[in-house]
């Protein structure tokens, strides 16, 4: 098991890990669902973790957070292998990664979120190479899997982008990271990944453009 970090979390971090506990919790919940394959040991040990840190929503409820939060989390489940796929596999662990990877050196946070991102980056390589060739076997590549993706993804992006201002109002100005740089790194890593199967880039770009604008 990996060991609980020492230094205790602030009281802003231990919001962020209550939001970052349910994507968590509920992506390992529909990966044993729906693609068992990817409920790997390593996503495990971190959901474990994340509930021995932050076991309740206490810290979310009746704040701005919370209905944003929720309506990300209602449009990310579904009983369906694709969905799970695109919408886990893809989106949130690609957002999970981001996170981890913007927050694990920060000076802003504490040694114990650095120890926690460092776990999140692990629980995501874990499954990485999997869900590529899960996504590939089941979907194809190119424009089969493109339109299949925006099919999928559009709420999911949707209900995102609807977070960024609660969470710029609850940690922007506390840990020096605004949405906007976070959504900059999420997109040039998903279009990345987008590529890796088969996507062209100009269709991926002008589709996540026009629907993080509304259009």
């Amino acid at each position: 098991m990996i060991a609980s970090p020492i230094a205790q979390l602030t009281d802003s971090e231990i919001l962020l890990w209550t939001i970052l506990h349910n994507f968590e919790a509920l992506a390992l919940k529909q990966y044993e669902k729906n693609v068992l394959v990817l409920a790997t040991p390593e996503k495990k040990e971190l959901v474990e973790l994340l509930a021995s840190k932050v076991p309740t929503n206490k810290a979310m409820e009746n704040t701005s957070l919370e209905e944003p939060v929720n309506n990300l989390l209602t449009s990310a489940t579904n009983s369906d292998e694709i969905h799970t796929l695109i919408v886990q596999g893809i989106l949130l662990e690609i957002l999970g990664q981001t996170i981890y990877r913007t927050f694990k050196d920060s000076d802003a946070f504490t040694s114990a979120t650095h120890a926690l991102c460092l776990t999140g980056l692990t629980a995501q390589e874990s499954i990485r190479e999997e869900t590529r060739k899960l996504i590939l076997e089941k979907i194809g590549s190119g424009d089969k899997v493109y339109e299949v993706f925006v099919s999928i993804s559009r709420p999911v992006i949707m209900n995102l982008d609807a977070l960024g201002e609660s969470l710029d109002q609850h940690f922007s100005e506390k840990f020096g990271i605004s949405f906007s740089d976070l959504m900059g790194e999420f997109v040039a890593e998903l279009i990345s990944t987008c590529m890796d199967l088969g996507m062209d880039r100009r269709k991926v770009v002008g589709y996540l453009t026009s629907t993080l604008m509304g259009i």
